[in-house]
């Protein structure tokens, strides 16, 4: 089945609970759009700055899908929850959903903008 090839150590992807990294800033713009604050603090971000003058932070603007799950994280709602809202919202210009869903929240924890709850209970 679909779904199975999400499970991992006999936890399934989609019981995740995504939970928001408290250390991200992140505000809604003009266009309803969620733009995620990237602030560059660590060691190797200070000499970057300085040698190749990377800015402090930089605003990360997600597009209307990405805001619409971003708002939908409230430290409660699993991955799977998630999905059928944004199944209800958006219907078959989501698709394919969970592959997208997944993908999406692998990149948001891999740039640690989210954690994973894997209990399946919020500990927040």
């Amino acid at each position: 089945m679909f779904i199975s090839k999400f499970k991992r150590n006999n936890k399934n992807y989609l019981d995740f609970i995504p939970i928001i990294n408290s250390k991200i800033d992140w505000s809604i713009n003009e266009n309803d759009l969620v733009v995620l604050e990237l602030k560059r603090s660590g060691t190797f971000d200070k000499f970057a700055q300085k040698l190749f003058k990377v800015p402090q932070k930089s605003d990360i603007q997600l597009d209307k899908q990405g805001s619409f799950v971003w708002k939908c994280i409230n430290n409660e709602k699993t991955v799977y929850d998630i999905s059928k809202e944004v199944s209800n919202e958006f219907g078959k210009d989501a698709e394919p959903l969970l592959d997208r869903l997944i993908s999406y929240f692998n990149i948001l924890n891999d740039n640690k903008f989210i954690k994973f709850n894997k209990n399946g209970k919020s500990n927040v």
